[in-house]
């Protein structure tokens, strides 16, 4: 067996997923299986970058995707409560995704401040000069959740699904205002409150690599096990923060740097959780209809 490069790049692969509102592909039956984390640990301050662009572009990306998967986990489990309260395994599973969701928000902004406006932002002003996060066809359908719409949210039981949808607002401003100091986003920047089509859907998906058609439950299982893999052999070669020039290009100093303080040490351990509780719910439910 050739044992890999330790030194090779992290490059971001193709996503597959099914079409927003569709249902899965034909599966062989078999109960979704999350792979044990082969480490949980991780250095927060990493070595210096050789090439940082590449490294950056690769969290960028996978970042996203792995908020598209937890996405797409998070909105079955909203799908299968649509005429009732949703379960306490339910519960915990819709608290953990969007707690992965924060975590990848934070992975991906590990991206030095300069490097992301003369590369990352450039890349998506050029697919888009009003190019924007509002355009991702999977968050969609969890927007009324983010925004506390169901009834059932306001029960005592959904208390840790409420405070993970905080720490996610918190976490979310804290980076846009990292990233983008002047506030202003690409889409507030050249059309104001520009409506989302198909065409824009599309673009964003090809921006992240993300392509749609008929996908399988353990196809999007297996993926999201892959990508977890890539996000912990990352973070063991680099850790969180890499030495970029320099320094290590750590978030600034900010009123919310107490929620990132629970995040950062976690990128592995939160992802993870989402992953192995929306597959418990979602074998438990399969095995209540046999």
């Amino acid at each position: 067996m050739i044992a890999p490069d330790e030194h090779a790049p992290f490059l971001p692969r193709t996503l597959r997923l099914p079409p927003t509102g569709h249902g899965y592909g034909a599966d062989d039956g078999a109960p979704s299986v999350v792979h044990p984390l082969s480490q949980e640990k991780y250095e927060l301050y990493g070595p210096a970058c050789a090439d940082a662009f590449a490294l950056f572009w690769y969290r960028w990306v996978t970042g996203h995707q792995i908020s598209f998967l937890l996405w797409r986990l998070l909105g079955d489990a909203l799908e299968r409560s649509a005429h009732r309260a949703p379960t306490q395994g339910e519960r915990e599973a819709m608290a953990a995704c969007v707690d992965g969701y924060s975590t990848m928000l934070l992975y991906s902004a590990t991206v030095p401040r300069a490097l992301y406006h003369t590369h990352i932002r450039e890349r998506m002003s050029l697919q888009h000069p009003a190019f924007s996060g509002a355009w991702a066809p999977d968050y969609r359908p969890l927007r009324p959740l983010f925004r506390a719409r169901f009834p059932w949210q306001a029960d005592p039981s959904c208390g840790p699904l409420r405070e993970a949808i905080e720490l996610n607002h918190l976490t979310h401003a804290r980076i846009a205002d990292h990233l983008v100091p002047d506030g202003q986003s690409l889409l507030q920047k050249h059309s104001g409150r520009a409506g989302v089509s198909q065409e824009k859907e599309d673009l964003f998906d090809g921006f992240f690599m993300t392509v749609r058609g008929s996908v399988s439950r353990s196809s999007l299982c297996d993926q999201l096990n892959s990508r977890i893999a890539g996000v912990t052999a990352d973070l063991d070669r680099n850790g969180l923060y890499p030495e970029v020039d320099g320094k290590h290009h750590t978030l600034a100093p900010g009123p919310s740097d107490n929620a990132l303080e629970r995040l950062a040490p976690n990128v592995l351990l939160l992802a993870h959780r989402a992953a192995q509780l929306s597959a418990d719910a979602e074998n438990s439910l399969e095995e209540a209809h046999l």
